[in-house]
């Protein structure tokens, strides 16, 4: 109960972190996709809206509705990890676009996308076992301070790799 609770709520964690980093840096996620030569340069603002609005419906979903929601938060995560994926192992580069932060697209991109839908899969199919929002009490407590802990180590994992000495400071 208290594992499958801390990855469905490390995952919205995530989430709220990825839209609060686009809305304080508009123009990194478009940016990154011009950059990627991935999606046709027209297409870099419509889709880097799209997702950014994915990311915030799916959020305000998960919480209001439950976990059977992060099943699509899944596919999501599991759609960027295939799309870094490409970018990477096609020799591509460039920025992540994942906010304020300039993170390379890299593995480690790769990495946290696909541990991410790892963990909205196993919160999605856990369903009832989530522990409610509703029901506040010291074992939501906890579940709350973990998921927060392993979702903001998971958010900045790929910038700490990417420069380790400036992580250190």
């Amino acid at each position: 109960m208290f594992p499958v609770s801390v990855a469905a709520y490390a995952v919205l964690v995530v989430l709220g972190i990825a839209v609060a980093e686009r809305v304080v840096a508009p123009r990194a996620l478009p940016a990154a996709l011009v950059a990627h030569g991935v999606v046709p340069r027209r297409a870099a603002g419509p889709l880097a809206v799209a997702v950014t609005a994915a990311e915030a419906g799916l959020l305000v979903l998960a919480l209001v509705t439950g976990p059977v929601v992060l099943a699509a938060a899944a596919l999501l995560f599991a759609v960027y990890g295939g799309y870094a994926w490409h970018v990477t192992t096609s020799g591509r580069g460039g920025p992540c676009g994942c906010g304020g932060a300039d993170v390379p697209m890299d593995h480690w991109i790769t990495g946290r996308a696909c541990v991410l839908a790892v963990l909205a899969a196993v919160a999605s199919a856990a369903g009832d076992s989530v522990l409610p929002l509703a029901r506040f009490d010291s074992r939501l407590v906890v579940v709350l301070l973990a998921a927060a802990t392993i979702g903001i180590l998971l958010w900045h994992l790929p910038a700490a790799m990417a420069r380790p000495e400036e992580a250190l400071r």
